[in-house]
């Protein structure tokens, strides 16, 4: 009997750490991703409605241009931290489609072809992940093994309109 009463009690234990270790890491990649969203948003107010329309003709002046391009990096830092499993699939669902939609529309387009040709000469970075969500909208840089998947992907967010 005592040896059922200490099983019961190691197993009781383990599922209370498990779970505890599950709802901080939970909430440890919900704070990367709100830091990420805050940071997305200030560079959107960087911009002039002219540019965040997305006008053609409409050129964007030197501040504008720095700021479409820290949002390149910013969404290669995004899919880097995909690839590292600090973003819950909800979110990367939200932000890749966002990444893919922005970076089609002028003038980030024309920016994108340019900061392209620089990451291929070698005077920017690689945008490894970027490249590859710019040719498919549907790449998923996320860990391929499944163990790691899941353990660590976090529960489903509640979807939030104003998020990137």
């Amino acid at each position: 009997m005592e040896w059922l009463s200490l099983i019961i009690t190691l197993v009781a234990a383990l599922t209370a750490s498990a779970i505890a270790i599950w709802q901080a890491r939970t909430q440890r990649v919900r704070q990367v991703e709100d830091v990420y969203v805050a940071r997305y948003w200030s560079l959107l107010d960087r911009l002039s409605v002219h540019t965040f329309r997305g006008l053609d003709g409409y050129t964007p002046c030197e501040e504008e241009e720095l700021a479409i391009r820290l949002y390149f990096r910013l969404s290669e830092d995004q899919a880097a931290l995909r690839a590292q499993s600090w973003v819950s699939d909800d979110t990367w669902r939200d932000w890749s489609g966002a990444i893919s939609a922005q970076m089609s529309r002028a003038p980030f387009d024309r920016l994108w072809e340019e900061t392209r040709e620089d990451s291929a000469a070698g005077r920017d970075y690689a945008f490894t992940h970027l490249k590859q969500l710019a040719r498919n909208p549907e790449y998923d840089p996320r860990p391929t093994s499944l163990v790691r998947r899941w353990s660590h992907r976090a529960p489903r967010r509640e979807r939030r309109d104003a998020e990137s």
